[in-house]
């Protein structure tokens, strides 16, 4: 039988008066929101930032369960689109989709993260860039702006996978060299002409390159869309701390539905117009076809982390459309639903002023 998920904040009780507290991202600590009481965050300084190997994660890894990431959280599985989430908060409705959350706890073993970005834009200040940007698409339904508003966003770690690799890539090709050739012609009265045309000789050409590569980003999540996780690069990675629990009191935190290998596929993706660029000027002439390549990959480490977000998903005529806030550097990137209403009346417009133009110029 499933029910809501029991989830109180009491994970990081206020040594004033006992109420949970949360991550203040303003201030970097935590802060009662009923006291004002402010405490820190455990950094652990003396704990270094590790990347483990690839191979050796495969075989064994650093597993725990999920409700060790952080005391007295619950880990629960959204049934309408799959996120897998732990939380410290009460949460009634799914970050991702929008759909009620009915509770299907999960206790799975997995990576653990071991550092993250800690939130630097509260939400105050995500709200307002949210509202904003929403302002700012003119063919947005007028309400829209409204809902946002009165729903509000939801803070969310999101997983991540960064992956190093020190690649060595065989390759066969063909060099381009352009020349140029006079040829004659008729043109369309008959009359003969000339004209220069460029033409190219072909070499076969075979090689290596060696490419190597730090902190390819892949993001481990399967609950938003790609291409607006990407707009939301780049990240600060040179900002990472170590993971501590005290830093997700009063977010979501997803774990990740992509796994190590597949997300390694994914980083191969990212890497090979890098490579493909490494080959052609290796190539070298005025243009160059590759043939065939087969990359190896040697000393492939990789590291697991959160990065923060603030998200809004609206329900909106039984679509789902997602906003996202960058919770370090406040980007805003999103989805939206066109009021065909707007258009159309643009479009009336539109002619109307054609028509008064042309009536003008004709009288």
């Amino acid at each position: 039988m499933t029910s809501e998920p029991e989830t109180q904040k009491i994970c990081f009780p206020c040594q004033s008066c006992g109420a949970n507290l949360e991550f203040d991202p303003s201030r970097q600590g935590l802060q009662c929101p009923y006291c004002s009481h402010e405490q820190s965050v455990d950094r652990d300084v003396e704990r270094p930032i590790v990347e483990y190997s690839f191979e050796a994660a495969l075989a064994c890894a650093g597993r725990r369960k999920a409700r060790e990431l952080m005391p007295q959280a619950v880990e629960v599985r959204c049934k309408g689109c799959g996120a897998k989430v732990v939380l410290d908060v009460q949460a009634r409705r799914c970050a991702f989709c929008d759909s009620p959350l009915v509770a299907e706890p999960t206790d799975d073993e997995l990576l653990s993260p071991e550092s993250l970005l800690p939130f630097a834009v509260d939400e105050d200040d995500a709200k307002r860039r949210f509202v904003a940007w929403l302002a700012s698409r003119w063919f947005a339904p007028s309400d829209l702006a409204r809902r946002a508003r009165r729903d509000g966003l939801e803070g969310v770690y999101l997983p991540y996978w960064t992956y190093d690799s020190n690649t060595t890539t065989r390759y066969s090709g063909m060099r381009g060299e352009h020349y140029y050739v006079t040829v004659s012609y008729n043109d369309s009265n008959g009359k003969r002409q000339t004209r220069r045309e460029r033409r190219t000789r072909w070499w076969p050409e075979s090689g290596t390159v060696h490419v190597p590569f730090d902190d390819v980003l892949i993001a481990a999540t399967a609950s938003l869309p790609r291409p607006l996780l990407r707009a939301l690069e780049p990240w600060d990675l040179a900002a990472l701390e170590p993971y501590q629990p005290g830093y997700l009191s009063g977010f979501l935190a997803e774990r990740y539905g992509v796994d190590l290998e597949a997300g390694f596929d994914l980083a191969e993706a990212r890497m090979d117009p890098q490579i493909r660029s490494a080959i052609r000027r290796d190539i070298g002439g005025d243009t160059q076809r590759i043939l065939s390549m087969q990359v190896r990959h040697d000393d492939v480490r990789f590291k697991h982390l959160l990065l923060p977000i603030w998200l809004s998903s609206i329900r909106y005529r039984e679509r789902v459309f997602r906003v996202l806030v960058n919770a370090r550097t406040g980007e805003v990137v999103g989805e939206r639903p066109y009021s065909w209403f707007k258009i159309l009346g643009a479009t009336v417009l539109v002619l109307g002023v054609g028509l008064l133009i042309y009536w003008l110029a004709n009288r």
